[in-house]
């Protein structure tokens, strides 16, 4: 609602959202926002952030700038994350323009996996569902086609497919999680392939050269 600030050291929610959109020393570095953007039914590293009650679940979803507050805190963190929401009600997620470094720094940097989990969490809560199932789909290719998020993969398998609510959901996930692997095994074997025909040809080219060789010192004698 825009009437506490965040502890500790923080910021009204509009003042967050709007000047530490972008500066991502600060969204690294800074410990505590996480749990007052992104509330859950659950106790968090920070003590000056309370556990999220139905009646403020309640309150949150019939408040619509409440509510805008939240996708704004996501898009902000994807952002962060150098992804980008490419439609609010799909949920597909695309790369950014600032993909490449983002994705370094988010691959090796484990607590944001944690900051992650609680990030679905809370929009399951807050009325967001929907956005979860891309999320972690889009972190499967980029893991296992792109090799881009490989580190996230085992955060993505043990416990953000979990946090998915719908049966149907997380059956459709484990499905998109094979489908990725049995593509990308397949695209290994042609390469190895590929290269093993590359290499014969090669060898077959050197015989041949060879045998010329021979035949024309042959001929000279």
């Amino acid at each position: 609602m825009n009437k506490i600030v965040c502890k500790p050291h923080g910021a009204l929610i509009e003042e967050i959202l709007k000047n530490w959109y972008g500066d991502y020393r600060r969204l690294e570095s800074h410990h505590g926002y996480i749990q007052w953007l992104f509330p859950i039914r659950e106790n968090g590293l920070n003590r000056d952030a309370q556990e999220l009650q139905l009646h403020e679940i309640e309150k949150i979803c019939g408040n619509k700038t409440a509510h805008a507050r939240v996708l704004r805190a996501y898009k902000m963190m994807l952002d962060f994350y150098g992804m980008k929401l490419g439609d609010d009600e799909s949920g597909k997620i695309e790369r950014a323009n600032n993909s490449k470094d983002r994705f370094q720094h988010l691959n090796k940097s484990s607590h944001n996996h944690l900051r992650i989990t609680r990030i679905l969490k809370c929009l399951g809560e807050l009325g967001y569902e929907h956005l979860k199932k891309p999320f972690i789909e889009f972190i499967l290719h980029e893991a296992i086609v792109e090799g881009t998020l490989s580190n996230l993969l085992r955060s993505c398998c043990n416990y953000w497919i979990d946090i998915l609510r719908k049966d149907d959901d997380r059956e459709a996930v484990w499905k998109y999680y094979g489908f990725l692997n049995e593509v990308q095994t397949k695209y290994i074997s042609d390469e190895m392939h590929e290269g093993s025909m590359k290499i014969q040809d090669k060898s077959m080219s050197e015989q041949k050269t060879e045998q010329k060789k021979v035949s024309a010192k042959t001929k000279a004698k």
